[in-house]
């Protein structure tokens, strides 16, 4: 069994990673599509605070 593991950040919206992980010039709404490009997961803690609706899951 070789079990996959993926490394990823606690959140990619930090604005003091602007030109420290995200490039000069790269606008905020394309932040989350820039981190896509080096990391294949993300952790949305919501779930932290209070369990998800169904609904949330349904759209």
């Amino acid at each position: 069994m070789n079990p996959k593991i993926y490394i990823g950040t606690s959140g990619w919206n930090y604005k003091h990673w602007k030109e420290l992980f995200y490039p000069a010039g790269c606008p905020e709404t394309k932040w989350l599509e820039f981190y896509a490009k080096h990391y294949r997961t993300v952790e949305l803690n919501a779930s932290f605070y209070r369990l998800p609706t169904p609904q949330t899951f349904e759209n």
